[in-house]
């Protein structure tokens, strides 16, 4: 590894100061979260639920135009 100077090692001190205080969570629960809440969000999502994109004003009614 190259030598740091002290600046370089300031900012890598804080840098993982930093990273300490961030608080993290189990992959074990994040995983269960997040799938709850995909679960509890697919009648919302209007491309698992069509009858929810049809209620959207800003779908276009056809795909194609010709000029």
């Amino acid at each position: 590894m190259d030598e740091l100077d002290e600046t370089q090692l300031k900012n890598h001190v804080d840098s993982l100061k930093q990273q300490l205080q961030f608080n993290r969570e189990k992959t074990s629960v994040a995983i269960l979260e997040l799938t709850k809440w995909i679960e509890e969000k697919m009648n919302e999502d209007p491309f698992l639920n069509p009858d929810v994109l049809k209620d959207n004003p800003w779908v276009e009614s056809s795909k194609c135009v010709i000029i």
